[in-house]
């Protein structure tokens, strides 16, 4: 019986360092702060006015330990009419550890002469740790970095940290990747992510290849990486598991 609620106790504590969690604050949590883990998401949602009076405005620097993901009105614009009062939502990835403060500013959306332009505030510190687990609990297998092709951006500088159970057992097994869109519209943009991975032997090409597959919480998002150099670097592999054709540079380099 101790066995048996050790291990469910080992399965309970694997779990909350592997999963990303979604925390959700509204207008009760005004003035009061929140830990999060990289790859964590924050919603923000309070009591708003629909059309064309006063709406919340995220007040949040850039390159932060949060990263805006949108906003939206609930009910959607045009939905029912919008009339009288709705909610709005905010969506925040924790993305770099660090300490911020989220500020929202309740602010009429057409300024005019003798109008109060703001008339609430949303304050909240938010904490945000790498999530790396407590001695003991897991290990990291190894923390790799790069930059890679971004299709938008002038580079995807990329940080991917592995860990397991131990060096010779991979149960138990997470990771934590955080990505910087480098030079977007927006400037420098980050996101991190987080879940579970696993060992695959063989490759589409060669059965003895080991590959790394991460899977995050969206099956479409899982990523394949090639084992090289005896563990030396991950190559990017495609979803079919096969090498991708492209001069450009598609490795990340261990570095811990």
């Amino acid at each position: 019986m101790r066995l048996f609620y050790a291990i469910v106790f080992a399965a309970l504590i694997c779990g909350a360092f592997a999963e990303a969690k979604t925390v959700t604050m509204g207008e009760a949590d005004n003035h009061t702060s929140v830990a999060l883990n990289q790859g964590d998401t924050l919603v923000v949602e309070l009591p708003s006015t629909l059309p064309g009076q006063y709406r919340w405005v995220s007040h949040l620097a850039k390159g932060g330990a949060l990263s805006p993901q949108g906003d939206s009105l609930i009910p959607a614009r045009g939905e029912n009419g919008n009339k009288g009062e709705g909610r709005q939502q905010f969506r925040y990835n924790a993305a770099l550890v660090g300490e911020t403060t989220l500020h929202l500013a309740f602010e009429i959306e057409k300024k005019q002469a003798g109008v109060v332009s703001v008339t609430s505030r949303f304050l909240v510190q938010v904490r945000v740790s790498s999530g790396a687990p407590a001695p003991g609990d897991a290990v990291l297998i190894g923390r790799y970095k790069g930059t890679l092709p971004c299709a938008d951006c002038s580079g995807l500088d990329t940080e991917l940290r592995l860990y397991a159970k131990s060096k010779f057992d991979m149960t138990d097994a997470f990771y934590v990747e955080t990505s910087t869109y480098r030079a977007t519209r927006n400037g420098d943009v980050s996101y991190s992510d987080r879940g579970l991975w696993t060992v695959l032997k063989g490759s589409a090409v060669d059965p003895n290849a080991t590959v790394y597959q991460l899977n995050p919480d969206k099956p479409s998002e899982a990523q394949a990486y090639l084992l090289k150099q005896n563990g030396a670097a991950l190559e990017s592999l495609d979803r079919g598991l096969k090498p991708i054709n492209t001069k450009m540079n598609l490795t990340l380099r261990r570095v811990q």
